[in-house]
């Protein structure tokens, strides 16, 4: 699995209109000002979401966008699905955008896959915009589970 430019201005872009959810739209020349991102690009990637109904966008000398539904009900696994396509980090374990193998079969990698997929979508589709509109303040800990011997 691979988060592009793609997914990661996306996320921002909807972290900043979450933000700012009290105005009636938020142009994209600020979201690109805001994050650095080529309003251009920026601008093919909102349409992309928009299209994929998780904004609306609003013409005019007051345009912009807006979440089309509360930030608590669109996560980020959506999000990178409709921007990047599938969450699995190989495509022989892919709901999504299946791809077969020559050693699917009999291979014994396809569980540490299968099983890394599912703690990637555990988590991305367990994350809100709103979730990400409040930073952490405790640091994020990563425990490794060691073999025994």
């Amino acid at each position: 699995m691979n988060i592009s430019t793609k997914s990661e201005y996306g996320l921002r872009a909807l972290i900043h209109i979450a933000g700012n959810s009290g105005r009636e739209a938020v142009p994209a020349r600020e979201i690109s000002q805001r994050w650095h991102v080529p309003v251009k690009y920026l601008e093919q990637i909102l349409k992309t979401l928009r299209e994929a109904r998780i904004l609306e966008s609003q013409v005019g000398m007051r345009g912009g966008y807006r979440l089309a539904r509360p930030a608590t009900l669109i996560t980020a696994g959506e999000v990178i699905r409709v921007l990047d396509g599938r969450l699995s980090p190989i495509g022989c374990v892919s709901t999504y955008d299946y791809e077969s193998c020559e050693f699917e079969p009999a291979c014994g990698l396809k569980t540490l896959w299968a099983r890394t997929r599912a703690a990637i979508i555990g988590v991305l589709d367990q994350t809100t915009i709103a979730d990400l509109c409040i930073p952490s303040k405790q640091p994020m800990l990563v425990v490794l589970k060691t073999a025994s011997k």
